[in-house]
């Protein structure tokens, strides 16, 4: 494997993990959404400012098997179900995205701050965004354990979509663990090793 003989993959629970390659058996029609508080470049179809909101946001999350969310994400340390992402109207709370019921989902980008940090009380157990977004149906999420440097992160984004879309344009979510360690190497002299390793895999 590129840079090492590993690809780091994590889960929440083995149950999580075991769900979702048994959900990936049978999978819907692809169709990828970005949603953001800026408009993301050369992402379409997207939510961006006025209209990312909390109720269109969770709708995405429900209608798409392919989404990438930029925006401002919120780990709460002490009370970790009130984690959250920021949208115009409202956040999207940690307890929403688990109660959101994405059957068809299947791989998300979190390009947001904190969205893999749990609990300090409690850190066997593993409740935060990207986990919550595995609980609702996506079987595949890239999350970040720390602040997002969104002017350097975007290259390892960028590299990382060119993995995925390898194939004639069709993006192959099993590979996502591998086409992040793909780009994390890649962009080693453009960006910053704090800002390579802030991403992390989850799932399938």
């Amino acid at each position: 494997m590129p840079g090492g003989v590993y690809v780091c993959s994590y889960t929440p629970t083995l149950s999580a993990l075991i769900r979702s390659r048994q959900m990936m058996r049978t999978r819907a029609t692809p169709s990828f959404i970005a949603v953001g508080q800026s408009q993301p470049a050369s992402i379409s179809p997207t939510l961006a400012n006025d209209d990312a909101i909390r109720a269109s946001t969770l709708d995405a999350l429900r209608r798409n098997t392919l989404v990438h969310l930029a925006c401002h994400g919120k780990q709460d340390r002490e009370q970790p179900y009130n984690s959250r992402f920021a949208m115009r109207d409202q956040p999207i709370m940690l307890l929403d995205i688990m109660e959101n019921n994405a059957l068809q989902a299947e791989f998300t980008f979190l390009s947001a701050c904190h969205t893999a940090v749990g609990d300090e009380g409690t850190p066997d157990e593993v409740i935060h965004l990207a986990a919550g977004l595995q609980f609702s149906g996506f079987k595949s999420v890239i999350g970040t354990l720390w602040a997002v440097d969104d002017a350097v992160a975007k290259h390892v984004v960028e590299d990382f979509y060119g993995n995925m879309f390898k194939k004639k344009g069709i993006v192959d979510c099993p590979r996502a663990a591998l086409a992040l360690n793909y780009a994390t190497n890649a962009v080693k002299k453009k960006v910053p090793l704090e800002q390579r390793i802030v991403f992390i895999h989850i799932g399938t």
